[in-house]
């Protein structure tokens, strides 16, 4: 277990809107909102930036109290479910310029200092690129129960009591306690509303990695939580139960591995034998033996599609409210580039839209580059700084994670877009759903943009797919590239150290996974060629160590995955 080195410098105050969800209690009578409002006050009015959701899911929902100064109330009689809650939640922070969202059950008691340590979490977090959530360590009978991340894709583990820091591994959390960025959730297309209720928690974090966002582990925060599985006779009605299963299974086979499908197969028989043990009711029972039979004897795909078919009436509800149209985000690695981004960023803004952003992480420039971004003074333009030179692959990767959009095109510091560029690449991402990548040919240019002869860079006019094509000549060119953000959790971390740079890693990753690029044939990019160039022609001894070293690099990643699956056949699920 490894954990991320911060490379950003310390910013900003807390701003959050904490939304609990009741169901069937009084506002009064919510532990989480007593709680919230002792630690709002305890946080002090100077820093008070926490704003209060309660979304009431009961029948006959309806508050006639009076409610503190900063607590908004909203009936839902429908009972449409945690994840409409949330989604609703996270609009209404945007509107009010919340940076975080907090989700809390109702009876979830926070500690009195919990906004003061969260503040400082996240203040802490500003410092690692593309931080998603912020979550404490939530416990019950003293036991570890969120968050937790999976040994060997499969095999739930939780760090030590008081673990504070950015794990390598994709970590998973309860909803309750867990602050999610807001920009992060509109990113991945918010909570999905057919796991409405059950296993939303599981899907968002998994959203999160899936589009190259980290968490924060908080484990100076501790929460006490009631966890309705450890206690299922009393607080866990039958349908509740069902629909839980059916749910978790959902989630299983959409989103983990095989090992981890074996490990939820054993996981329901130790339940069947604890059931019995327990002597719980022979229709709990009868539920826990039915969802066995769906694992041992339906296949996946059949599972898969009952679920969706289930659920398919709440995913329509919500397709309209949610449609948008898809962000762009630029994301340029910047290094002592003060000649030429002025007209780079220049040629960028003039084709992105209001809502569309670039970010820019700069490299530790020592020129003039900062300061030339600056003074355009554009509301679209994000502006990180590293603490220390890390180099061009690590940089774009920062620029990747930190990035809320939907496309996101990576962008050198020393070139310019032709004119079409942006709305070129949109019309193919838009008419090919099922692309992850998208990239063009290039005209060469000097430092004075005076025009050059082709160079090799362009392939003499072919783009190839391929993994072993692309190992042996690269037809993925970094500044010309854009791919969809849901394709980062597959491609990184990139690996740093390496003779090759991230583009032949990310195009080569994305065709050994079966993934499908296009190419436009159109000089949509002036390249610049100079003495500076992060690519530029090498010597032949060269190019043949990086063909290997990218390889070698490949190999390690499979052979690292097989040895964890291998492992698992020993090992026994830790209960």
């Amino acid at each position: 277990m490894t954990e991320i080195k911060p490379v950003f410098p310390e910013s900003p105050r807390l701003t959050v809107t904490a939304v609990i969800v009741l169901y069937r209690i009084a506002p009064a009578q919510s532990p989480a909102l007593r709680s919230v409002m002792a630690a709002r006050a305890e946080l002090g009015t100077e820093r008070t930036g926490v704003r209060v959701l309660l979304w009431d899911n009961s029948p006959a929902a309806g508050s006639g109290e009076r409610l503190p100064e900063g607590v908004a109330y909203f009936a839902d009689e429908g009972n449409s479910g945690l994840a409409t809650a949330y989604n609703r939640a996270r609009e209404w922070a945007a509107q009010h310029g919340s940076e975080w969202l907090l989700t809390l059950d109702q009876d979830t008691a926070v500690p009195s200092d919990f906004f003061r340590k969260m503040a400082t979490a996240a203040q802490a977090s500003t410092r690692y690129a593309g931080i998603g959530a912020i979550v404490p360590q939530i416990a019950a009978g003293g036991k570890q129960l969120s968050p937790n991340w999976f040994q060997f894709g499969a095999i739930p583990r939780w760090w030590r009591d008081g673990y504070v820091g950015v794990p390598s591994e994709k970590v998973f959390a309860f909803n309750s306690g867990a602050m999610l960025r807001v920009s992060a959730i509109e990113q991945v297309g918010g909570y999905d509303p057919r796991f409405w209720l059950d296993d939303s928690d599981a899907m968002i974090f998994s959203r999160l990695h899936e589009h190259g966002k980290r968490v924060y582990v908080s484990g100076d925060i501790q929460v006490e939580h009631e966890f309705s599985m450890k206690d299922m006779q009393q607080r866990m009605s039958s349908p509740r139960y069902e629909n839980a299963l059916l749910a978790e299974t959902a989630f299983w086979d959409l989103r983990m591995n095989h090992a981890a499908g074996w490990e939820r197969t054993l996981r329901l028989m130790l339940r069947m034998a604890k059931q019995r043990l327990r002597g719980d009711s022979a229709e709990l029972r009868s539920i826990t033996r039915q969802a066995l039979i769906r694992r041992l004897f339906m296949s996946k795909r059949r599972r898969i599609e009952e679920w969706m078919q289930a659920t398919k009436g709440r995913l329509q509800e919500t397709e309209t409210r949610t449609s948008r149209e898809p962000k762009v985000s630029v994301c340029m690695a910047a290094y002592n580039g003060g000649r030429f981004v002025t007209a780079q960023l220049q040629s960028v803004l003039s084709q992105l839209k209001r809502a569309d952003e670039v970010v820019i992480v700069d490299d530790g420039s020592t020129d003039d580059t900062v300061q030339r971004i600056e003074q355009i003074a554009d509301p679209r333009i994000r502006l990180l700084r590293h603490v220390k030179n890390a180099g061009v692959v690590a940089t774009f990767e920062d620029a990747l994670r930190s990035a809320t959009g939907d496309i996101l095109f990576l962008c050198d510091d020393d070139d310019i877009w032709a004119p079409a560029k942006v709305r070129r690449f949109m019309e193919v991402f838009e008419s090919r759903r099922d692309v992850e990548i998208v990239t063009s040919r290039v005209r060469m240019v000097d430092e004075n943009d005076r025009p050059l002869p082709d160079s090799l860079i362009n392939r003499r006019g072919r783009f190839l797919t391929g993994f072993w094509r692309n190992l042996y000549m690269n037809h993925y060119q970094g500044s010309a590239m854009a791919i969809r953000a849901s394709l980062l959790g597959r491609v990184l971390p990139f690996p740093l150290h390496r003779l090759f740079l991230h583009d032949a890693w990310i195009g080569t990753r994305n065709d050994l996974l079966g993934g499908k690029a296009a190419f436009i044939d159109e000089d949509l990019l002036f390249y610049r060629r100079h003495v500076k160039n992060a690519s530029r022609t090498e010597p032949l001894m060269r190019q043949i160590r990086k063909r290997i070293d990218l390889l070698l690099a490949h190999i390690g990643h499979a052979i690292r995955s097989t040895r964890r699956s291998q492992a698992l056949l020993n090992r026994q699920p830790e209960r």
